[in-house]
């Protein structure tokens, strides 16, 4: 059985990618700032399940305060599979040149090679 992940020898072999990946996402950051983009923040969570008809989006449900445990069964809410679409309202609304990095969620999707949450750059 290999060691979990995030146990002291598995974690020492993926030490140097995680400092090469935290050196990209400044290098990016710098890039997108230097070119006159602002770096924006959507929400994860939607009530759409989003517009790609091809994407299975991962379904969650909200409680009212106070409700865990109860039989309420929730609204329900969908972890996005793309910014895409918050981004666009932001670009609706008056913004330009606008960029995210931002972990993105598709279920149905995932195998040896490809992992349902993974990161997603957009730009506009």
């Amino acid at each position: 059985m290999t060691d979990p992940w995030w146990a002291s020898a598995s974690l020492a072999k993926r030490r140097d990618n995680l400092a090469l990946r935290g050196r990209a996402k400044s290098a990016l950051a710098d890039w997108f700032q230097s070119a006159g983009f602002v770096e924006v923040e959507t929400p994860a969570l939607q009530i759409s399940p989003g517009l790609e008809p091809h994407l299975a989006a991962f379904e969650t449900r909200l409680l009212a305060a106070g409700h865990y445990g109860s039989d309420d069964p929730g609204q329900p809410y969908y972890l996005h599979t793309s910014p895409e679409f918050a981004m666009k309202k932001l670009l609706a609304g008056g913004m330009e040149k606008i960029w995210q990095l931002c972990p993105v969620y598709r279920n149905a999707e995932g195998s040896p090679t490809h992992s349902p949450e993974f990161k997603m750059l957009e730009w506009y």
